[in-house]
């Protein structure tokens, strides 16, 4: 961008960026797991459907899990844009870019200032038959030898009482630490996402990935805790669902790198609601590829579709309810060095504000030897982040 600008945080700039996303008809946000960095973006000179034609932008955006569409939507189709300005803020300065001739601090004062009523929630349609189709796909794993793994994904719609703005619904994301925080909004329809999951990131050549899979709730207490991690740790279950994710990401990426260094055992992840298994991954990318290209070869890992994939992908369509759109997809930003980052859209929610509906979003690991009770329990923790969210609001 031609334009850019930078100086030091001010306590007002956080609140007025985040009433900025309400303003713009098209705007995102992104910001790491560790907290210390947030990007925006607001308004578009582009919009797509796809990643590849933004190759040499900055762009924000997310990808489809697969080819099936969802009526009414743009946004959970695969959304992509070139913001016309870009904010990036960090623990202590902030940095405005543009391809306009702007001032700064006179364009954000100008953000007006929302109101927000308070929203609550009508009614819930959840898919109380997930329990029994997960049994039967338990069934399908110990008959069918070759389907080792089916991420099985249940959907719960949320009726709410009114629209939501952004500049408030944010606030709630602070209390979900340890994950990375992504918006993306076009006219009336955003998906927000508290994701402990990074697909990939790259800079400079390198590139930082993980493999997350393997779920067990957190503990009452610090020794309860450390207690439930130890169990999931021991878990063959959950070692093996797992090592299917890091098997996986390693042979994908392999032939793409010149270096990469996966370690031997995975370690927790810890989230407000749930700990999983993570194994870091690095590497060094062959020059050819590019963040775009990382993301097609690794979209889905093992933790977001399954094993084999094309099997498990063709049970995903024909036994969850409704097409997943934006749910468990890569999403994240890309920069004008053909890097950035990008996370697995989980935990996460999509609002259609005409209609004033809540689509919230959680997936189960399923193997041969699942339980699905305990599966269902899973996906119910995963759905608290976004439950809280929508609580939070209107505290």
């Amino acid at each position: 961008m031609q334009y850019n600008y930078t100086r030091l945080v001010n306590d007002k700039d956080e609140q007025k960026l985040y009433e900025a996303l309400d303003s713009f008809e098209t705007s995102a946000y992104f910001r790491t797991r560790d907290a210390t960095k947030a990007r925006f973006g607001f308004g578009a000179t582009v919009t797509t459907d796809t990643a590849e034609l933004l190759q040499d932008d900055i762009a924000f955006g997310g990808r489809s899990f697969d080819e099936q569409k969802i009526k009414n939507s743009t946004l959970m189709n695969g959304f992509w844009f070139v913001p016309r300005i870009a904010v990036t803020m960090t623990q202590t300065t902030i940095t405005f870019s543009s391809d306009e001739s702007l001032d700064f601090d006179t364009w954000l004062a100008q953000i007006p200032n929302m109101k927000a009523e308070m929203v609550h929630v009508i009614s819930v349609d959840d898919e109380t038959d997930w329990a029994d189709r997960t049994e039967k796909l338990i069934s399908t794993l110990k008959s069918k030898q070759t389907l080792k793994k089916v991420v099985f994904g249940r959907q719960q719609i949320l009726k709410l009482s009114n629209k939501l703005y952004l500049s408030r619904l944010i606030r709630g994301l602070s209390s979900q630490n340890n994950t990375y925080h992504f918006i993306l909004k076009h006219q009336d329809e955003f998906y927000i996402s508290a994701t402990p999951e990074r697909l990939i990131k790259v800079a400079d050549g390198h590139l930082t990935t993980g493999a997350v899979a393997g779920t067990i709730q957190r503990g009452d207490n610090e020794q309860d805790d450390m207690a439930l991690g130890k169990l999931l740790l021991a878990s063959h279950k959950n070692r093996q669902e797992h090592q299917y994710v890091v098997e996986n990401i390693q042979q994908k990426l392999q032939a793409m790198t010149e270096k990469l260094t996966v370690p031997a055992d995975p370690i927790l992840l810890k989230t407000q609601q749930v700990q999983h298994l993570y194994t870091p991954i690095i590497g060094e990318i062959d020059s050819q590829y590019t963040l775009v290209h990382l993301m097609n070869q690794l979209h889905p890992t093992p933790a977001l579709g399954g094993v084999p994939q094309k099997e498990a992908l063709a049970y995903i369509q024909d036994y969850e309810r409704t097409p997943r759109g934006l749910f468990a997809s890569p999403m994240g930003y890309l920069d004008a060095e053909q890097g950035g980052e990008l996370v697995v859209g989980i935990r996460a929610m999509h609002v259609n504000q005409r209609s004033h509906q809540a689509t919230l979003f959680a997936g189960a690991g399923i193997v041969s030897d699942s339980t699905a009770a305990q599966e269902f329990k899973e996906t119910a923790l995963k759905l608290k982040a976004m439950r809280q969210l929508l609580k939070d609001y209107s505290i």
